[in-house]
């Protein structure tokens, strides 16, 4: 991701995951073949496939902010939270012929909530780089959030092509952002695409 100009990029060190009560994943939908991947405090989450894991789950220290003195509005600030999934077996984590991804709850810095567009969370799209290619965008609200959804084919140095699929809601004043992030390459998620829609579709957020 890049900010626009004369913004800091966010800090995007990774603290150890933490096993928290506001933030903890839970087995369910019984015989339905997945599990929830959720965060309590904000009542977030999505279904993945039973047999795909959550290899990292926690609280991280990032922000998005114009400089390391972050300015939330008293109230509203919410603690940064992600969690990393992936379908490919323990040895073969981050192969991108397995769908991999993540869902993200990021607390935005007052200054900027009202100069923060949502296509600042798609730089694959915005036309600055050679070998994308965008293959769908919609408009989605869920709750009292909206937002974007992209999906985009993106070819490699070494020759592989990837899709991407990333759907990035905001609150109304742009005080926190969620969004929920796949890819692996393009026969992966044409293989998978019922169980991506099945993430992408559910995603819910009642904070």
């Amino acid at each position: 991701m890049r900010l626009n100009r004369g913004m800091r990029l966010p800090v995007w060190a990774r603290v150890a995951p933490l096993v928290l009560a506001a933030a903890v994943m839970v087995a369910g939908c019984g015989r339905s073949g997945y599990q929830y991947v959720e965060n309590t405090d904000d009542t977030v989450f999505i279904k993945i496939p039973d047999d795909w894991s959550v290899v990292s789950e926690g609280t991280v220290n990032f922000v998005l902010t114009p400089d390391d003195d972050i300015q939330p509005i008293p109230g509203e600030f919410v603690l940064p939270w992600r969690a990393e999934f992936d379908a490919a077996p323990g040895g073969l984590q981050s192969s991108s012929e397995y769908v991999r991804g993540s869902v993200e709850i990021q607390p935005v810095d007052r200054r900027i909530q009202e100069k923060l567009p949502l296509t600042f969370f798609f730089p694959e799209v915005s036309g600055e780089q050679e070998g994308v290619e965008q293959v769908l965008h919609h408009l989605v609200t869920i709750g009292d959030v909206s937002g974007h959804r992209f999906i985009w084919t993106e070819a490699t140095a070494d020759g592989q092509v990837l899709m991407g699929d990333r759907l990035v809601l905001t609150d109304s004043i742009n005080s926190v952002v969620y969004s929920v992030d796949v890819q692996c390459s393009v026969g992966c998620y044409q293989a998978n695409a019922a169980s991506i829609e099945e993430i992408m579709s559910t995603f819910t957020v009642e904070g």
